[in-house]
């Protein structure tokens, strides 16, 4: 079992084979991880929330769930889920993202360029949008079809744990926006810890 902190506002990448298990753990309560994940040997095959979200007929992703590439093949299976609330709607924080809700998108870290500057010391190309599985990011859709933020329902410890499905590269990175709900205002690290399936 390998043991990782992500620091608040950064990211990391890992590469996992087939059957290896992730844990994506919130250490301190309310802290968004977003999720990106590119095939290891192809790196045009990622997971797709669209076709995730297509597979599912559902924007409710939990446990027994499976994440799909954008070539509709299994990618990954969540296999526990300590909070049960996860976005799949909401792409990357970047800076134009910034600028255009809060005007400060200079120097601003953001999980776009983290997860594209960390992949890219596996050989990934940059992406041009990534829309992530968000673990434990808070949204809903009201009645007239309004998508609204809150701040997350997970605590201290909680955690998610997904089963490879195939060789991957996986990138996480603890979500940058301390300007609204989505991390309660606060930015927290991340704790990753990864098992090998064999």
């Amino acid at each position: 079992m390998n043991e990782y902190i992500i620091e608040k506002q950064t990211g990391m990448a890992f590469p996992l084979k087939k059957g290896d298990l992730i844990s994506i753990i919130d250490i301190k309560g309310k802290q968004v991880a977003d999720f990106f994940a590119v095939n290891a040997i192809d790196h045009r095959e990622y997971f797709s929330a669209e076709v995730t979200i297509d597979c599912k007929e559902s924007l409710l992703i939990t446990k027994d769930d499976i994440l799909y590439t954008n070539l509709y093949r299994p990618m990954f299976t969540l296999i526990e889920d300590d909070v049960g609330i996860h976005d799949v709607m909401i792409p990357c924080c970047r800076k134009e993202m910034y600028d255009h809700f809060f005007h400060n998108g200079d120097g601003h870290s953001n999980c776009f360029d983290n997860i594209n500057q960390n992949l890219s010391e596996f050989g990934v190309p940059p992406f041009t949008t990534i829309r992530p599985l968000n673990v434990f990011m808070n949204t809903s859709v009201t009645s007239d079809k309004k998508i609204v933020i809150d701040p997350p329902l997970s605590k201290p410890g909680d955690r998610v744990i997904l089963r490879a499905e195939m060789d991957a590269v996986v990138c996480i990175s603890a979500c940058s926006v301390s300007e609204g709900p989505c991390n309660d205002w606060k930015c927290k690290p991340i704790k990753v810890m990864i098992a090998s399936g064999k």
